[in-house]
Parts: structure tokens; C-alpha cells; sequence
């Protein structure tokens, strides 16, 4: 038997149980929601607010500083992704974008993972919760910074 070469990161693909799959159809479902959402919503031309079609109202930090709190322009990068607006997804936030990629990513694993029975493991040893929590910490902060920065550029900011 020949050995199979794995990465650092990933590890051989097991099988998982019947109500396994039945937790990744429920993972699908909950990303195809997202994303679906995602599709129906119109992106605010602002970069920010597309939540505002929820029903909540507007980001109370911009309306105090007049710049965007660590979080504005997610809604608005998901939709603008989903619309097929790459770039514009990036300039109203590159961690939503980042975001957004990942639960495609998501949906298209865990509806591997039902139709094959099999889910690719991930040596957590060699990635870590802290690494993780920090990768996505820096991620949503550096989004944030990017937001700002170019909004003081193009002098969209502050906005009031």
C-alpha cells in the first residue's frame, strides 16, 4: 500500500455518520440562506447600509464620527459578491468579501461532504482556535483600516 501525502494543514478524508451529514445539510442550508439573502438584498451604493433593508436602522458610529465602525460595508460587500462586483465588494469591505468566499467555500464543502459521506480533516493542532480567532481579528481590523483609509482618500469621509 502506497501512503498518501497530506498537507500541514488538511489530513486524509474520513467517513462520517449518517447524522453527521445530516449537520452538514443543516451547514449548506444555513450558508445557501446567507448567500441567498445576499443576492436579494439591492447594495447600497454608499458602500454601507445595505442592512438598512432589514429594517434596523442606519450604523450609529457613523452618524457620531462620521467614520465606519469595524463592520460597516459586510452586508454590502456579501451583496455586491453575490451580484458578480468583485472589486466593489473589496472597496466596501475586503473582510466581508473575505467572508463571503468563505461561506461559498462553505456551502460547497458541506454539500461535498453530504452527497460523498466524507469530510477532508483539518490537523486543528497545526492551526489552532487562537490562530484562527486572531487571523480573523486581524482580517476584520485590517478591513476596517482599509475602509477608513480610503474613504479619507477619496474624501467620502468623514461622512455626515
Amino acid at each position: 500500500m502506497v501512503p498518501v501525502a497530506h498537507s500541514r494543514v488538511f489530513g486524509p478524508s474520513i467517513p462520517v455518520k449518517s447524522g453527521t451529514r445530516l449537520t452538514w445539510c443543516g451547514i449548506a442550508v444555513a450558508c445557501a440562506a446567507v448567500l441567498g439573502t445576499a443576492i436579494y438584498l439591492k447594495p447600497d451604493d454608499r458602500g454601507y447600509g445595505t442592512h438598512e433593508q432589514f429594517g434596523l436602522g442606519p450604523c450609529s458610529w457613523v452618524i457620531v464620527s462620521g467614520l465606519p465602525c469595524p463592520t460597516c460595508g459586510m452586508t454590502t460587500s456579501f451583496s455586491l459578491l453575490m451580484h458578480g462586483h468583485p472589486l466593489d465588494a473589496l472597496k466596501a469591505q475586503p473582510a466581508g468579501t473575505v467572508l463571503c468566499i468563505g461561506t461559498i467555500a462553505m456551502f460547497l464543502l458541506s454539500i461535498y461532504v453530504v452527497v460523498s459521506g466524507r469530510v477532508v480533516s483539518i490537523n486543528w493542532y497545526r492551526v489552532g482556535p487562537v490562530r484562527l480567532m486572531v487571523g480573523l481579528g486581524l482580517l476584520i481590523l485590517g478591513g476596517w483600516a482599509f475602509k477608513i483609509a480610503l474613504g479619507l482618500i477619496t474624501g467620502e469621509l468623514p461622512a455626515r
